[in-house]
């Protein structure tokens, strides 16, 4: 297990995008950046990865800690016409299928001992729900997590009164 943070996991996504032959758009963690790429001219080009969630915690004994990053991302499909249902459904569909061959990708790099993410990703916490943002933008909301080790060692030089504590 190799140890991974907030920037890593951003980029590994952003690169996700870049290297799939089916996906066109990232948008990292904030609302507003989903927002200003939709606002710009063209919009966002479906279908977007969007990052949305990123949550830290940690598990196991005072030897060993482990680190447990819940991610949520979505794959999402915009400019879909407000009553047309059928189309609602179908782009939550397509989502959801292009939504599992990301998910096989992470599986894959998981298994590669080379790589950061090796050995991490829990399959079993996975969750694909649908999910709208607005009357026009539709597809899913991903969520897993994976396991990394994580040093929760102090540096005296952090710490003004550490000698008078630990003596």
């Amino acid at each position: 297990m190799k140890e991974n943070s907030y920037i890593e996991m951003k980029d590994y996504f952003e690169n996700l995008v870049e290297q799939s032959n089916f996906l066109n758009e990232f948008v990292a963690f904030f609302e507003r950046e989903w927002t200003s790429k939709k606002a710009k001219v063209g919009g966002i080009k479906a279908p977007v990865l969007a990052l949305f969630r990123y949550e830290l915690g940690f598990e196991g004994n005072d030897q060993n800690t482990i680190a447990v990053r819940k991610i949520g991302f979505a794959i999402m499909f915009n400019k879909i016409p407000a009553g047309d249902f059928e189309a609602q459904y179908n782009a939550i569909y397509e989502a959801e299928k292009l939504a599992i061959k990301v998910l096989s990708r992470i599986r894959i790099d998981s298994s590669n001992q080379d790589h950061f993410l090796y050995n991490s990703f829990l399959k079993e916490t996975v969750e694909i729900k649908p999910v709208e943002l607005s009357t026009s933008d539709f597809g899913v909301d991903v969520l897993f997590s994976l396991k990394n080790k994580q040093i929760l060692k102090v540096d005296s030089a952090d710490w003004k009164d550490l000698d008078h504590i630990c003596k």
